[in-house]
């Protein structure tokens, strides 16, 4: 039986329509009219005496405060002590530890004192700082929100907890506080773009200078090349205003929950739009959704933006050069120094000839295993000072390179190579074996082929040249003997797979990894691993950081360069874990031929600036040096005339038909 609705319930209901209505107009009008920031923050500073430079502290505050004592930032009683030296902080102040708030407190209150001072204290955004802006929550531990628990309102949580448990079918009040626990809707508060924390925050630059150094979170890519360092700061902190005005939007019109995984909003809020009736409202209301759309797919917010890229961090430098130096060059630095990725065993080093600074050494003991690490600049050049436990100031050592093991240096791999014990692990072919090499403690996967003496002799003269070049295409190699055969053995990183492979799998064609040759064994005639016993399908380069198709270019010179006319498909390979290229197969290449094959000239002409400068350094006595013991005089000479081609080629206007 109905009963009739009382008039004031009626009243009620068209005024709760009419208030929803209001909000979600109100909403479209706040996003229409949101504006960045009018003053982006100052991005260069000269004629600075000390520079002291610290990176992901990640809420380990007990080592951070050891860290800033050491190096005579504060005094015990943790006040300001630096007077006119500039401190920078290169970004991730926040996630995986619990004391990330304490470490804000911290920053806040040195900023005032060190400007009173007459120094400075520069907070550079990392991607975590705009994470938590922005509500990314990811990476945020208990112990992070459990900060905020005095700041979270009793009522609110209660309104939140009633709201999810209606609309959410089966949850549970327990599921409710384990997803969003004691403290949670404090930190939003606090850090989103309207709290304390996250106007602060808000208000940091993404990259800054300081005399002749860049210091920035994840590093240069080529997305900023055009960009001076103050048009970066206005552009990253309008992409970070227009996402956050454009959810804040959404969320009043009532197209996004506070529950809503960061990685879906986009979506969730197009399918509630589509939801609604058709008419008035929701004309209105998809330009909005548009606009969030755009905003969340921001390119400076996304893998290769200023605070995601790990390029001159992690890739190939003769590739990565080309995309570094033009930053370096528009920003009028040297040098950068970034964070983000954390440097192998706790340890500051350099990359790019001193250019590149990864000052990421691990602060955080329980999450990276590292130590807090401190890089410090005056007239006297620059130091890296380690706490926890104090070391002397040090110069910060190069970076080895890392393409047979991601754990021991190139250089090690080779003499581990020449000394090591070697273990067959599978046999591919007649006379190609996989094998575990082993020193002492250390060892490393490679292949050994056995060969004749000319084939070997090439296989070690393109290994020199490729270390000569700097190019790090080609893995450790050296002649062994092994089981009375004598051959190559080239190391291997743990994971790898062949473009042969990768075009396999392109093609639906179920095959294993390759259990490749070095060289001289027919793509045919080599043996192919079964596939993995519990029939998953090979692991194979995904992309990443690293760009592959420039460091196929490289390859390619290479190829040119030594006179190889016969890369095939089985002797291009990845590294799978991490997306990096390397090069087997040179028993056929050198020779007195002093053309490039036809087919690479196209190629040719797209020969990077960097490269070229390393082919032109390239003179008679340096190649000699290098592989006269392998190869001819005439070998040589030759080889110098193909360089000579592949320098033509890369001038404009060359190479094309």
């Amino acid at each position: 039986m109905s009963h009739p609705v009382p008039p004031w319930l009626a009243l009620v209901a068209i005024a709760l329509t009419c208030l929803l209505a209001a909000t979600r107009v109100a909403a479209a009008a706040d996003i229409a009219t949101a504006q960045a920031p009018a003053d982006a923050p100052r991005a260069a500073w000269t004629g600075v005496e000390r520079v002291v430079a610290f990176a992901d502290v990640h809420g380990a505050y007990s080592e951070f405060v050891a860290l800033l004592q050491v190096v005579g930032v504060v005094d015990g009683r943790l006040r300001w002590s630096a007077g006119k030296t500039h401190v920078v902080s290169t970004g991730d102040l926040l996630d995986r530890g619990a004391d990330s708030r304490k470490v804000m407190d911290l920053l806040m209150r040195l900023q005032g004192e060190a400007e009173r001072a007459g120094g400075r204290l520069h907070v550079a955004l990392g991607n975590h700082e705009t994470m938590n802006v922005l509500g990314d929550l990811r990476y945020v531990i208990a112990g992070e929100f459990a900060a905020y628990v005095a700041d979270e309102d009793p009522a609110e949580r209660a309104r939140h907890k009633d709201a999810l448990l209606a609309r959410t079918p089966g949850l549970t009040a327990a599921e409710f506080d384990r997803r969003f626990p004691p403290g949670y809707f404090g930190h939003r508060r606090l850090l989103g773009p309207d709290g304390r924390y996250g106007r602060w925050l808000l208000g940091q630059p993404v990259a800054i200078r300081v005399d002749d150094t860049v210091y920035m979170h994840g590093g240069p890519s080529s997305l900023l090349r055009p960009r001076s360092l103050e048009q970066l700061n206005r552009d990253y902190g309008a992409a970070l205003a227009n996402y956050a005005a454009a959810a804040s939007a959404l969320t009043k019109a009532g197209l996004l929950n506070f529950e809503d995984a960061y990685a879906r909003r986009s979506d969730l809020a197009r399918s509630r739009l589509d939801r609604l009736s058709p008419g008035e409202e929701q004309a209105r209301l998809a330009p909005l959704v548009e606009r969030f759309r755009g905003a969340a797919a921001d390119p400076l917010l996304g893998p290769t933006g200023p605070n995601w890229y790990r390029g001159a961090a992690l890739c190939n430098e003769c590739a990565e050069a080309d995309v570094l130096e033009p930053f370096l060059a528009q920003a009028g630095a040297r040098r950068v120094v970034v964070g983000h990725t954390t440097a192998r065993n706790g340890t500051v080093v350099a990359r790019f000839g001193g250019t590149v600074v990864k000052l990421d050494a691990g602060m955080n003991h329980a999450a990276y295993r590292g130590r807090p690490a401190a890089l410090v600049s005056d007239t006297a050049g620059s130091r890296v000072v380690y706490a926890s436990p104090t070391t002397p100031p040090a110069e910060v050592p190069a970076e080895p390179l890392y393409l047979s093991s991601q754990s021991i240096g190139e250089d090690a791999v080779a003499d581990l190579l020449a000394r090591g014990s070697i273990a067959v692990t599978e046999t591919c072919a007649p006379g190609v074996l996989e094998v575990r090499v082993s020193h002492g403690e250390d060892s490393v996967e490679a292949v050994f082929e056995a060969a004749d003496r000319r084939t070997v002799q090439h296989e070690l003269a393109a290994y020199r040249l490729d270390r000569l070049l700097g190019l790090g295409l080609v893995p450790a190699t050296v002649a062994r003997n092994h089981a009375g055969q004598d051959g190559v053995l080239q190391g291997r990183p743990a994971h790898w797979a062949s473009e042969q492979d990768r075009l396999n799998a392109r093609n639906g064609t179920r095959a294993g990894l390759a259990c490749q040759a070095i060289s001289n064994v027919s793509k045919a005639g080599a043996a192919r691993r079964a596939p993995p016993a519990d029939g998953s399908a090979p692991k194979l380069p995904a992309g990443g950081y690293c760009d592959l198709n420039a460091q196929v270019q490289l390859a390619y010179a290479f190829d040119a360069l030594i006179g190889s006319r016969s890369r095939v498909p089985d002797r291009l390979l990845y590294d799978t874990d991490a997306s990096t290229l390397f090069l087997s197969g040179h028993g056929a290449a050198f020779g007195s031929s002093t053309d490039v094959a036809k087919a690479l000239k196209a190629r040719l002409a797209r020969t990077g600036p960097e490269l070229q400068e390393r082919l032109r350094r390239l003179d008679s006595a340096r190649v000699q040096a290098a592989l006269g013991e392998f190869v001819s005089q005439r070998d040589i000479e030759a080889l110098l005339k193909r360089r000579d081609h592949i320098l033509e080629l890369a001038q404009p206007g060359a190479g094309q038909d």
